[in-house]
């Protein structure tokens, strides 16, 4: 017995004597994850799924409590509340459920009676049991410990009116709160959060102290706000569920249930609202007439206030006016203020008294088109349609909301807009005689002049010797209901064929960006998907460094690639290749010379040769001949030097070609890299796996230039070059380049020709001078020729490429 007891609680906590005496008890049997926490809290949270044994932990808990018994208690404990959703669900899950108190009491049983609503032992312990349907009930008796429900309300219209009634068709107490329309609500479970945290927290405003009174046996709230756990945050992640309705039978009550999994995070329309003036700088307004919510909202270009507002206005039926405290926004046909009828109007004159403007039925839609992105469909477009079945005409009105909705609510809000454009087509101008407080926009008035008992909505005042006020026509309405359901999608898998073929290119600095950010990567892969890259230095602890949005171009030579000189355009070598996918195009001379149609290729010597094409021939399927060649861009001549062997990577330097994410203190090192699709499993044969070192290239200076020598009058030779820059170099306004090295220094060496070096020197000006004496010394007898060879060096990474000249000495 005492092995099956190793690792528990109890064997780390009791003695001897009392493991004997607690050999039948429910600990011997109790999983790990219900034993309580090393220390003595005053309130447990328990979380866990369905069948996890969370009433069977908190009736043990009540039984321990009652008789003293560890590890939950030291004492006894009495009198004990009961809390439960309703008094029934106390009854048949807590006390007399299979886990439930009675049932689970094994010496000192206790009986429950009805008609108390209380649970009592022989001991003198009393439980009273409460519900959320009478919650005034708690107010008054004192008590130690309370096993509690969660706070929750389902996400149905009017939902907080009755907490506890839920929409289950499968459930034979499928109900719907007091004037509800049956529809979901998203915003309803958040106001009632919202007012249970208003109501409980001491630091509210307008808290009142009677609400939340001091216990004086224990000193402190008799709810603490802190320790508020909301129902219910399901361990099934969205939007998995409710999506997968094959792997959850219960899928379909997400819709309009308890669940704030994908629910509590999407923003709601007030705070939308209040978040897009602070991003332009403006005060937040008054949004306490705006109730609902969105999935997701997007504003793709710099816009103002009003442009990225405009959308929410007209979709959801919103007003907005300025008021001396700032803006104001409400759902005017939801307002509950009662209309001001305007019985003395002005005559200016000129106008008459009242103008009414009817909006004839010919110019207004018979169907209202939504478009949206919808969220359970991995954010694809989608539309919902409202048609007005008595309209004479087939006009189309398409809003294009540039944000995320549930099919159910763009339904729903297009339902209601075709409504109101139709009830709300008339509009009046008056006049009033003198200012009026109660008469600002916003305002809803009556004005039996104009022969209509509508209510209107002020829309705009203009001073003057009379007050012109225009008003439009609004109709109060409960809105559509959101019918919300499935949408018969599972969430999206893609079929991953393979590994895909990336190709790392340590390239040299080309144009804006830091060194490191040379190092690119080009990838493949068919189907193409997103592709997501990791990096390590070991085989293990792989980090994300970033992803590729975009398939690139890519291929190989079909046909060997001769070296070449750089710095003129050659007109005689083409470069043949055949490109996986993707096409090629002609330029202009202008456009070539202005930095178009860049191709990098991987030489015979392993370095990449950057350079461009002006001409483009497919002369067969997918293969492609390119002309009139400028090689060896940015400074790659000894790659163009050393050609490139048939097979060659041949990559199309455009957008696809991104920075592989190579951090500022690893250039120059082995790295091990990962790249597969975004979001898939790291460890699948999806992903390729790569051994590769970047970053070295963009910061290797580039080979001198114009290296010459000239013998003297005394025998020396007098060496010079002109350097070049990998940093800020192509500007033409400046009379020299930036150095782009922390200090200019070069190496020369000399030697005998296709022989060793013979002196080696360091100068730090493009120039130098090899003395008589030394060529004496080094050679006797003067050679013919001998070889110069200059490097310019780089902190960073040592010296650069080479320039070698061969020069006469006799």
């Amino acid at each position: 017995m005492l092995k099956t007891m190793l690792g528990c609680w109890a064997q780390e906590k009791l003695t001897e004597r009392e493991r004997r005496l607690v050999a039948l008890e429910w600990f011997q049997f109790a999983r790990i994850a219900q034993y309580p926490l090393g220390q003595k809290p005053a309130t447990w949270l328990v979380v866990g799924g369905r069948g996890a044994g969370k009433t069977r932990l908190g009736a043990e808990w009540v039984n321990s409590m009652v008789r003293g018994f560890s590890p939950f208690a030291t004492r006894r404990h009495s009198p004990i509340a009961l809390v439960g959703e309703t008094l029934a669900d106390v009854r048949e899950v807590m006390i007399e459920g299979p886990s439930g108190i009675a049932t689970i009491s094994r010496h000192d049983r206790p009986r429950f009676e009805p008609s108390r609503k209380r649970l009592v032992w022989d001991s003198g312990a009393v439980a009273q049991i409460f519900s959320s349907e009478d919650p005034d009930s708690l107010r008054g008796p004192q008590f130690q410990p309370a096993w509690c429900d969660e706070l929750g309300c389902p996400a149905v219209d009017k939902g907080p009116n009755q907490p506890n009634m839920f929409p289950d068709a499968k459930s034979t107490e499928d109900a719907t709160p007091c004037f509800s329309n049956g529809g979901r609500s998203d915003i309803a479970p958040r106001r009632l959060l919202e007012a249970h945290a208003l109501h409980w927290d001491p630091a509210a405003a307008g808290f009142q102290e009677t609400g939340n009174p001091i216990s004086p046996i224990y000193g402190g709230r008799m709810v603490d706000v802190a320790r508020s756990y909301v129902w219910a945050w399901d361990a099934r992640p969205y939007p998995a569920f409710p999506l997968q309705s094959k792997v959850w039978s219960d899928s379909a009550g997400w819709h309009r249930g308890h669940w704030l999994n994908g629910r509590l995070n999407a923003p709601s329309l007030s705070d939308l609202i209040n978040e897009i003036l602070a991003d332009h700088g403006l005060p937040a307004a008054d949004v306490a007439g705006v109730e609902d919510t969105v999935s997701g909202y997007v504003i793709a270009d710099p816009s103002s206030a009003r442009a990225a507002l405009e959308p929410l206005i007209d979709l959801f039926g919103l007003s907005a006016c300025q008021v001396p405290g700032g803006l104001v926004f409400q759902q005017a046909a939801a307002s509950q203020e009662a209309a001001v009828e305007l019985i003395e109007l002005a005559f200016d004159g000129e106008s008459a008294v009242v103008e009414t403007v009817r909006t004839p039925d010919h110019d207004l839609p018979a169907e209202a088109l939504v478009s949206f992105g919808d969220p359970a469909n991995d954010y694809q477009s989608a539309s919902a349609r409202s048609t007005r079945v008595a309209a004479s005409n087939s006009r189309q009105h398409t809003i294009s909301f540039p944000g995320m909705l549930e099919p159910g609510q763009a339904s729903a809000l297009a339902e209601d807009w075709i409504r109101r454009t139709w009830q709300e087509r008339e509009q009046l101008s008056f006049a009033l005689a003198e200012p009026r407080a109660d008469i600002v926009p916003g305002s809803l008035v009556k004005v039996p002049a104009s022969g209509s008992s509508a209510e209107f909505l002020v829309t705009g005042i203009e001073q003057g010797l009379v007050r012109k006020v225009t008003a439009r026509q609004i109709a109060r309405a409960a809105p559509a209901p959101w019918r919300s359901s499935n949408p018969g999608v599972e969430p999206s898998t893609s079929i991953v064929v393979g590994q895909p073929h990336a190709v790392f290119l340590d390239l040299p600095m080309m144009g804006a960006g830091s060194s490191q950010d040379q190092f690119r990567i080009a990838v493949r892969h068919v189907p193409w998907r997103s592709q997501a890259l990791f990096a390590s230095p070991e085989d293990t602890g792989f980090m994300l460094r970033g992803s590729v949005g975009r398939r690139a171009d890519m291929g190989r030579l079909t046909a060997a690639l001769l070296p070449g000189v750089q710095g003129r355009l050659d007109q005689t070598t083409a470069l043949i290749a055949e490109l996986y996918e993707g096409d090629l195009a002609n330029v202009s001379r202008l456009q070539l010379l202005n930095g178009a149609n860049y191709v990098a290729v991987r030489s015979a010597a392993g370095a990449w040769e950057v350079l461009q094409f002006e001409v483009a021939e497919e002369t067969a399927p997918g293969v492609w001949r390119l002309r009139n060649l400028l090689r060896g861009q940015f400074g790659t001549g000894d790659a163009t030097a050393a050609g490139a062997a048939i097979g060659a990577d041949v990559v199309v330097l455009d957008s696809a070609v991104v920075p592989a994410g190579l951090l500022a203190g690893e250039a120059g090192l082995v790295l091990n890299w990962r790249v597969g699709p975004l979001g898939g499993d790291f460890s699948s044969a999806s992903f390729s796996a790569h051994q590769e070192t970047g970053g070295k290239r963009a910061l290797t200076p580039l080979a001198p230039v114009h290296l010459r020598g000239k013998r003297t009058a005394g025998g020396d030779l007098s060496l010079s070059w002109i350097r070049r820059g990998r940093v800020d170099a192509d500007s033409w306004q400046s009379s020299d380049i930036p150095l782009g090295e922390e200090r200019e220094e070069y190496r020369v060496d000399v030697a005998v020709v296709g022989g060793a070096v013979v002196r080696s020197t360091t100068v730090s000006m493009p120039a130098w001078t090899y003395a008589a004496s030394d060529i004496a010394a080094d050679f006797g007898t003067p050679p013919a020729e001998v070889g110069i060879t200059v490097r310019q060096l780089s902190v960073a990474s040592g010296w650069g490429l080479p320039a070698a000249q061969r020069l006469a000495l006799i």
